[in-house]
């Protein structure tokens, strides 16, 4: 007795291939550096570099005055910073064969994609921007960056230093609250993996699931709350033996700005099929996806922030 059977003689013709129609999520970074700066925009016609001023502190006198005679005059001091803000963006052309005949909305999923894109970007100009701070804590005894190798982990004592650095500084908390620190998961692995740390979440931190050691979110240490993000900054090869050296930065209120354009900021740009005219596109063939963004970040008191470097147990070269 013969039997048809799907895929073999005569039904393999039958055989086709189903298309999912929902596409899958991609897997990206947390974008955390722009939460904490202080954000600003430049005006229609109003240039594209912005000034901020500071006016420090004026030291206070402890000198009793001569009755009659008035003391020397005090003069202020002024500081300030310029941030000159560029373009960025990205783009795609498609056809309008593959527009209208793909199993996918390509316009859509295209702008879904490049929205991610613009994030990134801005993220990432935020963060080196950050990273590029003077202020440097080299964790140990070591005295740069190419001293710091194998063993050279984020300990809870490098935290206290950092914000004993902040607290010596006056810098004031970030919303009143907590110092921010920003670090990798590679940090976060070495540091919830300390002993000290271990004991004080164990002993003194809220019973229940919202435990950090449960909970593996956001957490507080020693007056600092901890964001952790992929995008945390890391200096490839840079450290002794060629190891990778980690940054965290540990930063108090307006340690960092970011400016764009009030007339563009960031956003999407989309142009339709026959949009580019009938020089370009006399078929009406051709429509782009895009971003499009102005931005620029930079530190705003060197004091207010710390970088510490150190490296992290699962890298290979360390």
């Amino acid at each position: 007795m013969a039997n048809e059977l799907f895929g073999t003689a005569g039904l393999t013709v039958e055989i086709r291939l189903w298309y999912e129609k929902q596409l899958l999520s991609r897997a990206i970074p947390q974008f955390v550096h722009m939460k904490y700066a202080l954000q600003r925009g430049i005006p229609r016609h109003g240039g594209k570099a912005i000034q901020f001023r500071r006016m420090e502190r004026i030291i206070t006198s402890t000198t009793a005055l001569t009755e009659g005679t008035p003391p020397s005059a005090t003069q202020a001091t002024f500081t300030e910073v310029w941030l000159s803000v560029s373009q960025y963006g990205q783009y795609a052309r498609l056809s309008d064969v593959a527009i209208k005949q793909s199993q996918d909305d390509l316009m859509l999923e295209y702008s879904r994609n490049f929205g991610e894109a613009a994030g990134d970007a801005i993220d990432q100009l935020t963060r080196n921007a950050i990273a590029a701070g003077t202020n440097v804590q080299y964790v140990g005894t070591n005295g740069s960056r190419g001293d710091v190798g194998s063993g050279d982990y984020l300990t809870p004592a490098e935290i206290r230093e950092a914000v004993r650095t902040l607290s010596r500084n006056n810098v004031p908390k970030v919303g009143g609250g907590r110092y921010v620190a920003i670090l990798h998961p590679d940090t976060r692995f070495d540091f919830m993996g300390d002993s000290d740390v271990v004991s004080a979440y164990q002993n003194a931190a809220p019973r229940g699931g919202d435990n950090p050691l449960f909970s593996g979110e956001l957490f507080d240490w020693m007056g600092v709350r901890f964001d952790v993000t992929t995008q945390a900054k890391i200096f490839s090869s840079a450290g002794l033996s060629g190891a990778d050296v980690y940054a965290t930065i540990v930063f108090g209120e307006s340690a960092y700005g970011a400016v764009k354009f009030d007339e563009f900021a960031v956003g999407l740009v989309v142009k339709p099929l026959g949009s580019s005219g009938a020089v370009d596109d006399p078929l009406d063939q051709l429509a782009s996806v895009g971003w499009k963004g102005s931005h620029v970040a930079g530190i705003l008191d060197q004091t207010r922030l710390v970088r510490l470097e150190h490296v992290a147990s699962i890298s290979n070269a360390a």
